[in-house]
């Protein structure tokens, strides 16, 4: 019998739904792209009428879609990782790295994105930037809001993984369904 999860865990768990429900909510940017796109291709090669906002459009859903999801993805551990050392390494060596990792790199980060990403939000939004790249000049606040949130979203999901790692790191073991490797486990 499993005893309780310890504090780290349950830290972890509690942060873990922010990532999952911003994902799968943030999903929903590919329906508006990739509209978009398909009505600039009906516009421009069936009426041979371009549309001046599409390819914005296009840009700033990928965009946000893009970096919004990137705490999902690190979620579920759908981030490159290099295993060809890692793989082989005992899960409380791995713990250590990973809490290691995620407190002086991936955090610090995180944070440096979320600080200066408000910067640009704010100054867009404050200032009414537009882009000026575009004959449709589109606002650029919307678009930039994507930067100090995903910092956001980054450090609540790195504080996750930096727990889950931590607790590897003391028990020795990796919480079920928390294997760090990346690898496909085989079906019993």
């Amino acid at each position: 019998m499993v005893g309780q999860p310890s504090r780290l865990l349950r830290i972890a768990h509690a942060l873990d739904p922010v990532a999952i429900w911003t994902g799968k909510l943030v999903a929903w940017l590919i329906i508006p792209m990739v509209l978009s796109l398909c009505y600039e291709v009906v516009a421009r090669y069936v009426f041979d009428a371009p549309t001046l906002w599409a390819y914005d459009m296009t840009f700033m859903l990928y965009g946000s879609f893009f970096m919004l999801g990137s705490a999902y993805t690190l979620q579920c551990k759908g981030h490159i990782r290099t295993d060809s050392l890692y793989s082989n390494w005992s899960p409380r060596t791995q713990g250590i790295v990973d809490a290691v990792c995620y407190l002086l790199m991936f955090l610090p980060f995180a944070m440096v994105f979320l600080w200066f990403g408000w910067g640009y939000f704010y100054k867009a939004f404050s200032t009414g930037e537009r882009f000026v790249s575009s004959p449709w000049m589109p606002i650029t606040w919307p678009f930039k809001l994507s930067m100090p949130l995903t910092g956001l979203l980054l450090t609540i999901q790195g504080i996750a993984e930096f727990c889950k790692s931590l607790d590897a790191a003391i028990e020795g073991r990796w919480p079920e369904g928390g294997e760090q490797t990346g690898l496909v486990k085989e079906i019993t």
